[in-house]
């Protein structure tokens, strides 16, 4: 029996709640504030990261002893910014107070995310499919599926529309449309005719597409209001009881909307279904560090943990894609929302706050594109950050008087987590205010560094691997928040001084990678690792000019240490890696019949893609090879996602390991849209393929995670480039503006 009381027990008797709360907040201030002797402080600080370094050696560990870990987090780290407040804020001179006051204020921002992210994940729900077979086909809704586009290459938008008609459902009850804002009447009418050309050649590439793969072809006048406009428009020509919102890129599982309806069926309620965004492609963190595969990928946090937990204080929110909608909802609320660049956490926020009901199923159905450049990750994070601070900014949850307090403190917790940019920088410059100017910003003492600040990180550490562990690598929300916050806090900035001026900038998709090469986007990277690397030369003068001062250089300099590593390894992330294959390849353990002129060769394929495949034959002779190289045609037999046979045209392109792999390239796939179909499905919608590669990630304790993350920097850094960019951009700009 769970520990953990249901949701409706916590919030059902009003006044045991008030009541309860305000004895929570009295006994927690007890706690926090109490002034003990500073012997009582190191057993208070040490003793809860003990229990939890001790807790942290069972695999499995009570309800209750979980609850009271989380209380004890709290508690330090409360009581640290208790005292951060209270005796270490002093006034040291000007300077010395603002950098004070900018430390202060980034260390609070930090305790604020850490809380509520404690709070969200207090308990997780983690719901089931309800199967649509206890339903008569004639009480299921229509579906409709939506497929925005803009200027994504046509295989993407292609692969994902196969997909989404071949999903398990009445045929009858299921539309594709592909929706496209890369043809619209605007662009097709511009006054560049070479761009008007491109547009209209996409419109007409397009429309004899869905002719022939069955889909429905719908663009506009203009482009107006972005992705929400595009939705908009299509949701005049469409008229379904569920909309099924899918990105370009994103490839559903044949089983969707057989795992998806059901919910919409038991709750008249429901307004949103939303399931897991995963990828087939390392982003370019992992692509350039080389760890895709290895390390736990950076979006599983948040959909393997922290919408699970959205989910229990009935806050789960829709993501843009990957989600069914209720129609009937979307239209009271005059279509998606469009105030803010984030269309989908708004239109889930505004419906929350109307009382109708989201669920959160977290088998990931879909597998899609990921930001494919480090500039392309830039692009997306900084539209994500500025969208969510303008919910903050615009749709306050607190200023709503129809949200429940839970779902107000689940969705600041998703809005507020964005600023960390903030903290990020500042703890990069804080350092350095002391080694270079000897400016007092954190004044305490050894004994009190000892007594609050270590137990402090020892917890925050500890503490971030209890909760994610299985979805988050430690140390990796550090090397992310490093490489995002130089560039999203500025758009931080520009948005809350003007929260109505973001506009929405479509994450490019299908870019050239083959070239091996240094982004411009290394240039701050560089510059603070210069700033980073003199600290220690400042350091040291330090360390020997104030001897009394000797015991905050070493703990300073250690901080900018660990600065310089992550700035390492952000230089590594911009070092932009090449790739050889234009399309994945995924590893596929299945027979095979390869026919060539009719004649059968019996093989086991090894992996698989979209440009082709490898292939092992079951008996090896002699033959094998020049039989294949002289064939007049060649087709490979084999299973499709259901078992079934079929058989798709190939071409023969070599032999390797003395004639053990053979290697072929599919063709005339566009042609054959039913073979290409069940290609797809085979490479992005196979549950178990992925369900293997998920599950092969490896967990890492926080001394492992990081010395991998330190490896692979330098491993993969090119330095010399990144330092040749950065002095070669300087050097234009000065001869520019001469």
């Amino acid at each position: 029996m769970s520990f953990v009381p249901t949701l409706e027990a916590v919030t059902d008797n009003r006044a045991a709640r008030w009541l309860g709360t305000l004895l929570v907040l009295f006994a927690f201030y007890m706690l926090i504030s109490a002034h003990y002797r500073i012997e009582t402080q190191f057993v208070i600080g040490y003793g809860a990261s003990a229990f939890l370094l001790i807790a942290l050696q069972f695999k499995r560990l009570p309800p209750f002893i979980e609850l009271l870990i989380k209380i004890l987090a709290v508690v330090v780290v409360l009581r640290y910014m208790y005292w951060r407040t209270f005796a270490s804020l002093t006034y040291e001179g000007f300077f010395d107070y603002i950098g004070a006051v900018m430390l202060y204020l980034a260390e609070g921002v930090a305790v604020i995310i850490y809380l509520l992210g404690i709070f969200t994940s207090l308990h997780l729900l983690k719901r089931q499919s309800i199967n649509l077979n206890a339903y008569n086909e004639d009480e299921l809704p229509i579906v409709d599926v939506l497929i925005p586009t803009y200027n994504e290459p046509f295989n993407i938008i292609e692969n994902t529309t196969l997909a989404a008609l071949a999903m398990e459902y009445p045929h009858h009850k299921l539309k594709v449309y592909v929706c496209d804002d890369g043809g619209t009447d605007q662009k097709c009418n511009a006054t560049n005719p070479e761009a008007a050309q491109e547009a209209r050649d996409r419109r007409a590439y397009l429309q004899d597409f869905c002719r022939r793969s069955g889909a429905v072809y719908l663009t506009r006048a203009k482009n107006e209001h972005a992705k929400a406009g595009n939705l908009n428009s299509a949701l005049s020509s469409v008229h379904g009881d569920l909309i099924l919102i899918l990105d370009c890129d994103h490839v559903p599982a044949k089983h969707f909307l057989q795992q998806s309806v059901g919910w919409f069926l038991k709750d008249e309620k429901m307004f949103l279904v939303q399931t897991p965004h995963a990828f087939y492609n390392p982003d370019p963190i992992e692509r350039n560090l080389r760890m895709f595969g290895t390390s736990i990928s950076e979006n599983d946090m948040f959909y393997r943990f922290i919408q699970q937990g959205h989910d229990f204080w009935e806050s789960s929110f829709f993501c843009g894609s990957a989600a069914l909608l209720r129609r009937k909802y979307i239209d009271e609320l005059g279509g998606i929302a469009g105030e803010t660049i984030t269309e989908d956490a708004e239109t889930a926020i505004k419906l929350h706050d109307r009382g109708y009901k989201s669920a959160y199923i977290s088998e990931p159905m879909v597998r899609g594109l990921q930001a494919e450049s480090f500039g392309s990750l830039i692009i997306q994070r900084i539209r994500w950050t500025q969208g969510m601070v303008q919910i903050f900014l615009l749709k306050n949850p607190f200023l709503s008087k129809q949200l429940k307090w839970h779902q107000k403190l689940s969705y600041l917790s998703a809005s507020f987590f964005w600023f960390f940019a903030y903290s990020r920088v500042v703890f990069y410059l804080a350092p350095l205010m002391f080694l270079f100017f000897g400016l007092r910003i954190y004044n305490a003492n050894e004994t009190e560094m000892l007594a609050y600040v270590v137990p402090h990180m020892l917890m925050a550490i500890m503490m971030s691997y209890f909760l994610y562990a299985k979805v988050r690598n430690p140390f990796f929300s550090e090397l992310y928040e490093t490489v995002l916050s130089f560039f999203t806090l500025p758009a931080i900035v520009q948005t809350v001084l003007n929260p109505r001026n973001p506009t929405f900038k479509v994450t490019p998709k299908g870019e050239d990678l083959t070239k091996t090469h240094v982004s411009l986007l290394a240039i701050p990277f560089v510059l603070l690792f210069i700033l980073v690397s003199f600290g220690f030369v400042a350091a040291l003068y330090r360390w020997i000019t104030y001897p009394e001062d000797q015991a905050v250089v070493i703990m300073t300099a250690m901080w900018n240490l660990l600065n310089f590593l992550l700035l390492i390894a952000a230089i590594a992330v911009t070092s932009e890696k090449g790739e050889v294959r234009k399309y994945i390849r995924v590893p596929l353990k299945r027979q095979c019949t390869i026919f060539a002129d009719g004649e059968a060769i019996e093989a086991n394929i090894t992996d698989i893609g979209e440009g082709g495949l490898n292939a092992t034959p079951t008996h090896l002779n002699d033959q094998i090879e020049t039989k294949l190289s002289t064939a007049r045609s060649i087709e490979i037999e084999l299973g499709d996602i259901d078992g079934k046979s079929f058989r798709a045209p190939v071409d023969f392109l070599r032999a390797f390991g003395w004639g053990k792999n053979l290697v072929f390239i599919l063709k005339n796939l566009d042609e054959q849209l039913h073979v290409r179909q069940k290609i797809i499905q085979i490479i992005y919608a196979n549950d178990t393929v992925w369900r293997e590669f998920d599950e092969s990630h490896r967990v890492m304790n926080p001394i492992q995670s990081f010395a991998y993350i330190v490896r692979q920097s330098f491993k993969n850094t090119l330095f010399k480039e990144a330092f040749l960019v950065t002095f070669l951009y300087f050097k234009n700009r000065l001869s520019y503006s001469k």
